[in-house]
């Protein structure tokens, strides 16, 4: 990326402002040009690519009746509220 300035300059901005959607707009179209310039990037990328599987998700239901899902709930049936609660 030192090559190119303007996907340096990208690069850094995305890293400090990771919730910046203009900033992560500019570093795709930087590492689209980046890999339509250098085809042996564009491979080892996609040998690469595949191999890696998701960083880790940590997710937290908190207070009562909360519904957390760290995945896809597609389909399911979630129930909340006071007619499901264990009678003591």
């Amino acid at each position: 990326m030192e090559a190119r300035p303007a996907a340096l300059e990208a690069a850094q901005d995305a890293a400090a402002h990771p919730d910046d959607e203009d900033a992560l707009a500019a570093l795709r179209l930087q590492l689209k040009k980046l890999l339509a310039e250098d085809d042996s990037l564009a491979q080892e990328l996609a040998r690469l690519l595949p191999q890696s599987g998701p960083a880790g998700q940590t997710v937290i239901a908190s207070g009562n009746r909360s519904v957390a899902i760290g995945g896809n709930a597609s389909g399911s049936t979630i129930i909340t509220g006071n007619h499901n609660q264990v009678k003591r």
